[in-house]
């Protein structure tokens, strides 16, 4: 069985983001009936905790990659040396661009030729110059992007174009993330009626999110009148603190904070209607997928690839970048909709789920990948 060696650079034990639940969703699948899985990460990372959680061999390597931590950087191609002579991965499926970094330069350094594909999270241009040229398309053999809209932004004019480079959406477990009623443990934890009308968020308050966006469209919206509604959010203290002072700033009264839910599903289950207004970077989003998952329509902004998971109308509302009033007017829309309307919209959610986010489709094509990369045929694997 050929092994393959994922590698992660983020090294906070709730850090990874995206990168965490694509690591994830490759352990829990069928592919590790065709091949064996192990997992380079910073020690206590959540990538590295999660590997020794599923039974994949994980070790310890750190990936520094800023200009001040170029020691550091000898010392990661020492450890990755280590792990390679212990292990010897028969393919190495990079995820970032300090791991990248890290490895082609091993690579390079010790004359190692193992395969190597990277996956493209972000929207991200590739400047186009010698060490890009040589890195990218000599030594990294494959390239995954996890959407089509995100490859034609990274490809724009004057960017490196990579060979051998795959769309590959990714996946939820449709299965795991299913609709249900709002959890009442969870509506007395948060002080959520089952009657109030909730937008919420589990994607993050990133700067790039534009959660703030949405907390503005919702004061427009709030001054027009109309029904009132809630408004859901997850960060970490310092997020959940700025976020609580632009409330106050504007007016809103009716914010509710998550910082940690082991399983999030009990509080994605009071969200009514979800939102994602991501303005750069964001190439996909698993949570924009998980909560369409859960049959939560959504509003997202249209920005590269999260045009690809909400159908205008249909399955949510799709507003401009940046525009607070058509938050606003998104919201309201939604907020005027009949408990039939809204039924069928959550319905649609959950059908475009079924039939397009299903991490069955991604899991089957990166069997595909895999096996091109390492020359075997579809049959063997």
């Amino acid at each position: 069985m050929k092994r393959i060696l994922l590698t992660n650079f983020h090294p906070h034990q709730d850090g990874g983001g995206g990168h965490a639940r694509y690591i994830r969703t490759i352990l829990e699948s069928e592919l590790r009936k065709d091949f064996e899985f192990g997992v380079a990460a910073p020690e206590g990372s959540g990538v590295w905790a999660t590997a020794g959680a599923l039974g994949a061999p994980a070790f310890a390597c750190p990936f520094p990659g800023h200009i001040t931590e170029v020691p550091q950087m000898f010392g990661a191609m020492r450890r990755f040396e280590q792990i390679y002579r212990e292990w010897r991965p028969d393919l190495i499926h990079l995820n970032g661009s300090r791991d990248q970094n890290i490895v082609v330069l091993w690579k390079a350094t010790r004359g190692r030729r193992v395969p190597c594909v990277r996956t493209h999270h972000a929207v991200r241009n590739i400047p186009d110059n010698a060490y890009n040229r040589w890195a990218y398309r000599t030594m990294v053999q494959g390239h995954v992007y996890v959407g089509h809209s995100a490859r034609n932004i990274s490809w724009a004019d004057g960017s490196l174009r990579v060979p051998n480079a795959r769309v590959i959406p990714n996946g939820v477990d449709v299965g795991f993330w299913r609709p249900g009623a709002k959890d009442a443990a969870f509506l007395a934890k948060y002080g959520v009626r089952s009657s109030d009308f909730v937008f919420g968020s589990h994607a993050g308050m990133g700067a790039h999110k534009r959660t703030d966006l949405f907390l503005r469209g919702a004061a427009l919206a709030r001054k027009r009148g109309g029904r009132s509604f809630k408004i859901l959010l997850r960060g970490n203290e310092r997020e959940i603190a700025a976020s609580a002072r632009l409330a106050r700033e504007l007016g809103l009264d009716n914010l509710v904070y998550v910082q940690y839910e082991r399983d999030p599903r009990g509080y994605l289950s009071l969200i009514d209607v979800g939102f994602l207004l991501s303005e750069s970077i964001e190439a996909i989003s698993f949570a924009a997928r998980e909560l369409m998952a859960m049959g939560k329509p959504l509003i997202s902004s249209n920005y590269a690839g999260l045009v690809e998971n909400v159908d205008d109308r249909l399955n949510g509302r799709l507003v401009e970048v940046g525009d607070a009033e058509g938050v606003a007017e998104a919201i309201e829309w939604f907020l005027g909709l009949d408990a039939a309307a809204l039924a069928e919209m959550s319905r649609n959610a959950r059908l475009k789920a079924e039939r397009v986010f299903s991490a069955l489709n991604q899991v089957r094509d990166l069997r595909r990948f895999y096996a091109h990369v390492l020359g075997l045929s579809t049959s063997s694997v």
